[in-house]
């Protein structure tokens, strides 16, 4: 696992990886847009995860449509 997006690169704040308790990350109480999932590339899919703000950037980019 990596510690950075693959979406923007920025760290992606993974609990699991800080070795926090996975259940506590915000990760596992957020909805992520399967849509946004499908924007990471092929070799990076579940090697890392999106981070909050790509998250966050994404819903208002669908917001604007």
């Amino acid at each position: 696992m990596s510690d950075k997006c693959p979406l923007c690169g920025e760290c992606n704040r993974c609990a699991a990886l800080m070795e926090e308790n996975p259940r506590d990350c915000w990760c596992f109480h957020a909805a992520i847009p399967k849509e946004l999932l499908a924007r990471i590339p092929g070799d990076a899919r579940g090697k890392s995860c999106v981070c909050e703000s790509c998250v966050r950037a994404y819903r208002i980019e669908e917001t604007k449509k």
